[in-house]
């Protein structure tokens, strides 16, 4: 008996089927030199055989040769147009050459042909996720299941179609139904794991993180999960700050065990780096020094994973002699606070000096994103492993590369550990430090930092003036009714509109004592992404109510999640906005103040607790700025129930909107910036700042 692992003797026979046998035995042992001989020879005997034409691509394909694979496959076609496995593997070799839009017409011509076709729906799936299809990808992966409910990869893959639109509860149980098909597969236990932990469910998040980290010890993601998860609500500040002891700790861990990881494989390690420390930034603290010093374990992962992503890059000389070329990278370039903040960045600067280039690496596309595709130069969406949609934005030779954000994406997060560009700069889409040694810059707004801002940033801090960005007014809707959104008519509404994890303990008392100075008061909330952030928040806030012996019937409104217009058109019907501490409003501002609704803010330590300030001062509005707490409950009492200076301060916000709304200074001062960068690059400081 020949033994399998041996060389197959060539010249059995020259029939083309035996041929083809041979090749297939052949290619199944990897002995694909050979395997390619007998196809081609059985190809020889009988061109037509699309069989033969199918075989001869898998062997290419195999060895790397899409060009050769894809030539084969559609010869398969050429002469079996309704052969829809060709049609498969023909759109598996275009979306590994990155021709996601051609191999996703391949995979439907697959499952239109073979509607059972299970593995071309999978890759189907796969290649809507890679267009941020995600709603169609579901829909793909669901039928996948149906066809063969015991296949874990597409259970994986509907898991992780929900998990980017934000269905946690889902995402848990399609992947507990995976964890019944492979009980120690670890890519499902921390995605598991990590689920939870979105759902506020942290305990079990820990358990299936450290069963995960039992099952392999030196597993990245695992670890850092164990060590660093952080929940959305705080019950109170004593557990805030034992929480944050512990992630103190753990970073250090972290840190002390660097060497265990530096072993394993590239692919490893940069799957295991997917992790944000998001939460850290709503203790209200100063994070500098744990930004740092997580920032700098992410560089010596780096260096051993990604060495040539992390080298200097000089400046071109030449680059003063053209149209500098600027990049933006982010997966927010959509309808959402950053897409909203930072659009005018993309579309108005000024295209003779300026060639734009923008990378979307997110998952969900809408109107926001094509303004974005409309108006760079270069648009790219780029899905899959950070190193390749590193290198790919490294190849395009940027002169400076900007990241709206830091620290809300995992994917975002490596990127700007990397050294893509001569120059790179973060911006306050996310408004705390990157703590990375790579981000030269971090453009603020001189108005909303405090004096000692540079103290908090671990880059060189870029004051712009006014609020830092030129961000239309939004356009209002029709009016609506109170009782549209089940809103009771006679009673004064507070409206608290901050995503409700941005709500720390020390608003708590704010709001009782607002309630309490006022019987007729109501709190209006809205729901967060999950149910559970909403009942971890509502058993805080109840509990309050029973330590305070107020009555808790009537007094708190929360309402469903809804589209921007019905979410104006909340704020139309509210009568004041109570702004948050230690983070305030950002767009939830700016919404309030083109609906003419008072806010009331009291200025924090950072930046990221200053936003409503700094607006509120640009437009002259300091009678809304509280200095104390008492100050604060003050204000927002007087508003409530002094209806002539409710009226006098909606009118000061009408006739004052002009100084925060479509005001281009930060943008043409950006663009002085960069000009000046490829020679000296000072700090821009906005000390008389002008909000006109």
């Amino acid at each position: 008996m020949q033994n399998e692992n041996q060389p197959i003797p060539t010249g059995a026979s020259t029939h083309p089927e035996v041929l083809y046998q041979l090749g297939l035995k052949a290619f199944s042992s990897k002995y694909f030199e050979q395997a390619t001989s007998y196809f081609n020879q059985a190809i020889q005997a009988d061109s037509k055989q699309p069989h033969y034409w199918l075989a001869l691509g898998l062997v290419s394909q195999a060895q790397g040769k899409l060009d050769e694979a894809a030539a084969n496959f559609n010869l398969a076609l050429k002469f079996l147009p309704g052969f829809p496995q060709a049609w498969n593997n023909l759109g598996s070799v275009l979306n590994l050459q990155g021709k996601i839009d051609e191999a996703t017409v391949a995979f439907l011509e697959a499952v239109r042909l073979k509607p059972d076709y299970m593995l071309a729906y999978s890759n189907l799936g796969s290649a809507y996720q890679a267009q941020a299809r995600m709603e169609e990808a579901e829909s793909c992966f669901r039928k996948s299941i149906e066809l063969q409910p015991d296949n874990i990869y597409a259970h994986f893959g509907l898991a992780h179609a929900l998990l980017v639109q934000l269905k946690m509860e889902e995402a848990e149980k399609v992947l507990r139904r995976a964890l019944l098909l492979d009980p120690d597969n670890i890519q499902v236990l921390n995605n598991l794991a990590y689920s939870l932990k979105e759902q506020s469910k942290n305990i079990e998040a820990a358990s299936v993180y450290r069963h995960s980290l039992s099952l392999k010890l030196n597993d990245l993601k695992a670890f850092i999960g164990t060590h660093l998860m952080l929940p959305a609500i705080y019950f109170n500040a004593a557990e805030l700050s034992a929480v944050r002891k512990r992630y103190t700790e753990g970073l250090k861990t972290l840190r002390d065990n660097t060497e265990n990881f530096l072993g394993m494989e590239s692919k490893e390690l940069l799957s295991g780096l997917s992790w944000t420390n998001f939460y850290l930034a709503y203790q209200g603290q100063d994070d500098k020094s744990l930004q740092v010093e997580y920032a700098h374990f992410v560089a010596d992962i780096l260096q051993v994973a990604t060495p040539d992503l992390m080298q200097p890059i000089k400046q071109d000389p030449a680059a003063s002699q053209r149209r500098l070329r600027i990049g933006f990278v982010s997966s927010f370039m959509r309808d959402c606070t950053v897409g909203s903040y930072f659009k005018s960045w993309v579309t108005s600067l000024d295209r003779g000096k300026f060639e734009i280039y923008c990378y979307y690496i997110g998952h969900m596309q809408d109107q926001v994103t094509q303004e974005f595709t409309n108006a760079a130069d270069c648009y790219k969406h780029l899905v899959g492993e950070v190193d390749y949609i590193g290198r790919e934005v490294k190849k395009d030779q940027l002169d400076i590369l900007i990241y709206p954000e830091v620290g809300m994406d995992p994917g975002a997060f490596v990127l700007a550990a990397m050294r893509l560009a001569p120059m790179q700069c973060a911006a306050w889409g996310h408004p705390v430090t990157t703590g990375l040694a790579n981000i030269d810059y971090f453009f603020s707004s001189a108005l909303m930092e405090p004096e000692n801002a540079q103290d908090h940033y671990s880059e060189q801090l870029i004051l712009l003036e006014g609020i830092g960005t030129c961000y239309l007014k939004p356009a209002l809707p029709s009016p609506a009714e109170r009782s549209d959104f089940s809103l009771p008519e006679e009673r004064v509404l507070y409206l608290c509109p901050q995503s409700l994890y941005k709500i720390h303990p020390d608003n708590d008392r704010l709001l009782l004592e607002i309630l309490a100075r006022n019987k007729n008061a109501v709190l209006v909330f809205f729901q967060a992404t999950d149910i559970s952030i909403t009942r971890a928040f509502m058993k805080r806030l109840e509990s309050a109510l029973d330590e305070s012996g107020m009555e808790k019937i009537g007094q708190i409104k929360i309402l469903p999640r809804m589209g921007h217009e019905n979410y104006l058109r909340v704020n139309m019907l509210c009568d004041v906005m109570l702004d948050t501490l230690h983070w305030s409003g950002g767009n939830t501002t700016l919404d309030a103040l083109a609906c003419g609704l008072p806010v009331v803010t009291m200025p924090g330590k950072f930046m990221r607790g200053r936003q409503s300030y700094g607006m509120l001062k640009c437009m002259g509005l300091n009678e809304l700025i509280a200095h104390d707490h008492k100050d604060y409950i003050a204000i927002a009492t007087r508003l409530g129930t002094d209806r002539a200076w409710h009226q006098q301060v909606v009118q000061q916000i009408t006739t004052s909107s002009y100084a925060i709304f479509a005001v281009e200074t930060p943008l043409r001062q950006m663009e002085q910036f960069f000009a000046a960068a490829l020679n000296v690059r000072p700090l821009i400081s906005a000390t008389d700042t002008n909000c006109n």
